[in-house]
């Protein structure tokens, strides 16, 4: 096979498992798993637990698979339902939103504060996380004032 055919080949497969992984984070019983399965990584990077991590992870890979489990109007689970498709909207709806300036700097934040959060939590140091969490919610504070015609 010619490489003029291999990388448009393998960059087609590569987009049709993004959409198919997109697809899956859709199904709540997928976007529950992995996202109970996250919460679990940040005691494990805490405690320093190599098994609450592999846990997490596992549980965030598993969360891709197509999983055989009832629909979950018919399970107990039933009640968490609303809360579920209403956050996956959410998400939905800030992933197919244009790339502006606010969600440059969303992806920024995250992609610069999931890495240094995980340090802290490695190194045992709760102190930034807390300042940072203090800080945000002051910001949200200071916006939702802003909102409400409440000058700062």
């Amino acid at each position: 096979m010619e490489s003029g055919t291999l990388i448009p080949l393998l960059r087609q497969r590569a987009e049709n498992v993004w959409q198919k992984l997109r697809l899956r984070r859709r199904e709540p019983w997928n976007w529950l798993v992995q996202n109970a399965s996250l919460a679990l990584l940040p005691p494990g990077l805490l405690f320093h637990s190599p098994s609450l991590i592999v846990l997490s992870l596992l549980g965030a890979a598993a969360g891709c698979l197509k999983l055989p489990l009832p629909p979950m109007q018919h399970t107990e689970l039933r009640r968490l339902l609303p809360t579920l498709e209403r956050l996956i909207g959410q998400e939905s709806v800030w992933l197919a939103k244009p790339i502006d300036r606010r969600k440059k700097r969303q992806v920024w934040f995250l992609c610069a504060g999931a890495p240094l959060a995980a340090l802290f939590l490695w190194l045992q140091d709760l102190g930034p996380i807390g300042l940072a969490i203090a800080v945000f919610f002051l910001l949200h504070v200071r916006r939702k004032n802003i909102e409400q015609g409440i000058d700062p």
